[in-house]
């Protein structure tokens, strides 16, 4: 997987003050004072730099089709004690030759319906059943080098893609669509990987928020001879946390 380095044009400014992790609200440096930093990784810390001028944007293209994406998610390699983000040893997992340390994001471009309390568990509780109709998962490692999150490095580890007809019209008595078809199936051939982030900020992971924050890039990839485009600008609508123990979607 080459390494792909983005222009630094094409970087958008980001504030030049940071926050720690208690918030995704920018600070001055009197404030910073006085407000200390809850986690001692430095690297962590400048993972949450503020760009918070998003917009409500978000694409994917399967060759010369578009697809309508309705919401933009996230979820982030967390430690296992849930305290700040897990600085990985190797973001490749030792699919390549040089391990490269850094922190690992999924990115989810999708629109769904939920059918609320749908589903009941073995356990007697019920709860919502979320039905993926389109949309993409890009799996992104963002390496850090000399303690610093590198976004201009960012490398695409895995990407799968969601598709259906968006242009089908509901039969008389359904009352949403159906899933869509799985189109980066275990046979497929995905090949170019490249991603480009141009802005992230993570939400108030640590006092519980799993909304905001926000994201600003772009992945693709040739998939069984197709060009697959997704990006967004876009706030998170669902923010959410993955541990080491469990890491789904990892």
């Amino acid at each position: 997987m080459s390494l792909l380095l983005v222009r630094k044009s094409l970087l958008l400014p980001i504030a030049a003050t940071v926050i720690g992790i208690t918030g995704c609200q920018s600070m001055s440096a009197s404030t910073a004072d006085q407000h200390p930093k809850t986690t001692t990784s430095t690297a962590a810390h400048e993972l949450m730099q503020t760009h918070s001028h998003y917009a409500d944007n978000r694409t994917m293209h399967i060759g010369a089709a578009a697809y309508p994406i309705a919401e933009t998610s996230a979820r982030l390699l967390w430690n296992a004690e849930q305290n700040t983000p897990e600085l990985v040893d190797d973001i490749f997992a030792g699919a390549q030759s040089t391990p490269v340390a850094g922190y690992k994001i999924m990115i989810i471009n999708r629109s769904s319906s939920v059918a609320a309390e749908a589903r009941t568990l073995s356990d007697g509780r019920v709860i919502d059943n979320r039905m993926i109709h389109r949309g993409s998962k890009a799996l992104i490692g963002i390496p850090v080098v000399a303690g610093q999150p590198r976004l201009d490095k960012a490398q695409l580890l895995s990407f799968d893609v969601i598709q259906d007809d968006p242009t089908q019209n509901l039969t008389s008595d359904a009352t949403f669509k159906p899933r869509g078809k799985k189109l980066t199936k275990r046979d497929s051939t995905v090949t170019d990987q490249q991603v480009t982030i141009r802005a992230l900020t993570l939400p108030n992971v640590a006092s519980g928020e799993r909304a905001g924050g926000g994201i600003d890039f772009e992945a693709r990839a040739v998939v069984d001879g197709q060009q697959v485009t997704t990006s967004a600008n876009s706030a998170f609508t669902v923010f959410d946390i993955a541990t080491p123990d469990k890491a789904r979607g990892f």
